[in-house]
């Protein structure tokens, strides 16, 4: 299903960072970061929901299968990210150490220095689906079933735990970027969040749909007040980093909980063109957030000449070449790579589909 309105988060989301990463982002790059968390909370929503329609409706989990249909979705356009960027160092006579490359490329960037300086969050995303998919696919081969309780407290429990290390983290040595806000072990309860809310959105539909319809009004104010600690307290101090990082992927909780509902009940996508405009964006964010930071480089090499950097015509630019970047990668990187993995690696889906046509079931399939 596609939920048109978790989309305009998306998209929310990635305009959030590009503001965050241009000088000129004013108060939305103030708080522009909260986009990746956001992310976070979208992306543990939609990858968990994935396992869970899977295990749900077959009675068993692929995990293989699963981990390649996801490296088509990320991979391609990440490595042409990676060629591309080589390819432009050595035609301006910049090295890196290989270290650096091999970062990349094994998704370790957000404990040793890679490429680029926004690539820690793929590492993060990676890193938290290999232990669901690993914690998945243990608990089938054992047979172990959660109870709706026992998944519930396990995800409390598991977001806890990553704060306790953030906790741990901040009063052990001073607060700085690279070791206390990219490293996956003090940032996956973001992701966490996620899983636990498309746990509740699948297993307990009734009380989902019915807290977020009747009370829309006072779930957006509660969002927000969720996510002022972050905007209030100074980015890096322990509140912030600790319950303010809490506080706010609670409410990206409750602002994807309100959009998938709202996209559930709508007939149709919505006709207004902001809104069409921010799903669209929506569903180009992933390449757009790529590919941002290297059309920024090129933007600022071209406004430096012209006097013209740092203002709202570089930002304006900026904004308009990442998202034409992010269309065209899209297009003609992660289109293309879909197709041959629906055709090389199906769905689920799918593969029950051709079963039941050729007349027999496979085990674990519904009879």
């Amino acid at each position: 299903m596609r939920w048109n309105l978790v989309d305009m988060l998306r998209g929310i989301a990635v305009l959030l960072v590009l503001f965050r990463h241009h000088p000129s982002g004013g108060v939305l790059g103030e708080v522009g970061w909260l986009g990746v968390d956001l992310f976070f909370v979208i992306s543990g929503f939609l990858v968990s929901g994935l396992i869970f329609d899977e295990a749900r409706a077959t009675g068993r989990f692929m995990a293989l299968r699963f981990l390649i249909r996801r490296a088509f979705k990320i991979q391609p356009s990440f490595l042409a990210l990676i060629g591309i960027t080589a390819l432009a160092m050595w035609a301006t006579d910049r090295q890196d150490p290989p270290l650096n490359y091999i970062a990349e490329l094994l998704f370790f960037q957000n404990y040793h220095e890679g490429l680029w300086s926004h690539t820690w969050s793929l590492a993060v995303e990676e890193h938290f689906y290999l232990l669901v998919v690993g914690c998945t696919a243990a608990l089938l081969r054992w047979r172990i079933k959660l109870t709706w309780r026992a998944f519930f407290i396990s995800c409390v429990l598991g977001m806890f735990f990553f704060t306790t290390l953030r906790a741990l983290a901040w009063t052990a040595h001073p607060f700085q970027v690279l070791t206390h806000f990219y490293p996956s072990h003090l940032r996956m309860d973001s992701l966490l969040a996620g899983v636990l809310l498309a746990g509740w959105h699948r297993h307990r539909p009734g009380s989902f749909s019915a807290l977020f319809p009747t009370g829309r009004s006072y779930l957006l104010l509660l969002a927000v007040l969720l996510f002022l600690p972050t905007v209030l307290l100074p980015f890096g101090s322990f509140w912030m980093y600790t319950i303010g990082l809490s506080t706010a992927y609670v409410g990206g909780m409750v602002l994807v909980g309100l959009a998938v509902e709202r996209s559930t009940s709508m007939e149709h996508g919505s006709r207004d063109p902001l809104s069409k405009g921010l799903a669209w964006i929506g569903g180009i964010s992933y390449n757009t957030y790529l590919w941002h930071l290297f059309v920024l480089l090129l933007v600022e090499m071209v406004t430096q000449r012209f006097g013209l950097q740092h203002g709202w015509v570089e930002l304006a630019g900026f904004v308009a070449l990442a998202l034409l970047a992010g269309w065209l990668t899209t297009v003609l990187v992660e289109r293309p790579a879909l197709r041959i993995r629906n055709a090389v690696v199906p769905s689920w889906q799918r593969s029950i589909t051709r079963i039941n046509r050729e007349g027999g079931h496979g085990e674990g399939d519904p009879q």
